[in-house]
């Protein structure tokens, strides 16, 4: 395996960001979410897997909405990096840019199918929550103080 570093996303990846996205699609597996386009432009909550060749293996994004709570929007990987623990550290940085925000949890949404990311998440942590009947995955960071 070629080495790699995750790091935050910036303008110059959007279009290989984009590219990831379609190729993840068209592979029949359904990607955790969708990429914000514009977080990726704006390289906030944005995290990419490069290989050693510049090339964008990985993506994983999150979002705190306007009411304060914390969404995992999107995590994927090129079929062939998958396996290596990419995924995994894609998820802990965006779990630590939320606790350093002060998130107390962080959710995602995915579709009721076992997936690869969906056994990760729940690997990391996160439960069912309440809400989504069910479709709903929680990882608490902390109580309201």
């Amino acid at each position: 395996m070629t080495s790699y570093c995750v790091r935050p996303a910036t303008t110059r990846d959007l279009s290989a960001v984009r590219a990831l996205e379609r190729r993840v699609r068209r592979t029949g597996r359904r990607p955790a979410g969708t990429v914000d386009h514009k977080a990726v432009a704006s390289s906030d909550g944005v995290w990419v897997v490069e290989a050693t060749r510049g090339e964008i293996v990985g993506c994983c994004g999150v979002r705190e909405d306007s009411c304060g709570a914390w969404r995992l929007l999107v995590l994927y990987l090129a079929p062939e990096w998958r396996g290596f623990g990419l995924g995994r550290s894609l998820l802990t940085a965006a779990v630590r840019h939320v606790r350093e925000c002060g998130g107390l949890s962080l959710s995602l949404e995915h579709s009721g199918e076992p997936g690869e990311a969906t056994e990760l998440t729940r690997s990391f942590g996160f439960a069912p929550g309440p809400e989504e009947g069910g479709r709903s995955l929680t990882l608490v960071l902390g109580q309201p103080s």
